[in-house]
């Protein structure tokens, strides 16, 4: 009996692991890159997640580059990781952004702001089976300085970095059955480019504020 127990239990336990869904979270569609993610707006510029998709995204968007849109270089170098966040609401994707880690992370390829070439990376996503419908959010940032292993990490120690706002659709897990599901893809589910930046401390703010008050004070003295 005892033996036909553990038998069991270590059949759940790998039909539980069988089960688990995989997404295939490569940006790389049809030859082009469907997500951009973009260096810095300009010195010191906050990040921008709400860029919008140009037409050469997919989605393709009305967004444009340069000239009366947005500027700034794509990333690229494996000076920037970008990590995947799931989840099945969007609220708790951002939760997940916010102060959670990704369920997966890749340094950034050379090239135009790329992660990936290979048109391919699937990844398991924990605790969610095959089948699922799944909200997905992207995060980047720099690596430079004390390697975070996380959008959360890199925004505390104020590192340069950028999210993409949560998918507007859903995109469904693969893995599970035989032959296993095909892994759903992070195309044409309303992921939008996004720009990776810094923020400052709000103790520079503070001395900001407090340099610009004592100047007024004494122009208005002087006055």
């Amino acid at each position: 009996m005892k033996k036909l127990a553990i038998t069991i239990g270590l059949l759940a336990g790998a039909t539980a692991a069988y089960s688990q869904g995989v997404i295939n979270w490569s940006d790389y569609i049809s030859g082009s890159f469907s997500i951009t993610i973009w260096g810095p707006q300009a010195p010191g510029a906050a990040p921008i997640n709400t860029l919008g998709n140009t037409s050469a995204d997919l989605p393709a968007g009305p967004a444009a580059v340069g000239a009366g849109g947005y500027t700034g270089t794509p990333l690229s170098g494996t000076g920037y990781t970008v990590g995947l966040y799931v989840a099945t609401t969007q609220a708790a994707v951002v939760t997940d952004v916010t102060s959670g880690t990704p369920i997966a992370t890749d340094n950034f390829s050379a090239g135009s702001g790329g992660w990936d070439f290979s048109g391919g990376l699937p990844a398991t996503v924990a605790g969610l089976p095959s089948g699922t419908a799944v909200f997905v959010e992207l995060a980047a940032w720099s690596t430079a300085v004390g390697s975070p292993a996380s959008y959360a990490a890199a925004v505390q120690d104020n590192d340069l970095h950028g999210n993409s706002l949560p998918s507007t659709g859903t995109t469904v897990l693969g893995g599970g059955g035989s032959p296993p599901a095909i892994p759903g893809t992070l195309s044409g589910i309303g992921l939008t480019d996004f720009a990776i930046g810094s923020v400052p401390e709000p103790s520079t703010i503070a001395l900001g504020v407090i340099g610009a008050s004592t100047f007024l004070m004494r122009l208005r003295r002087k006055q």
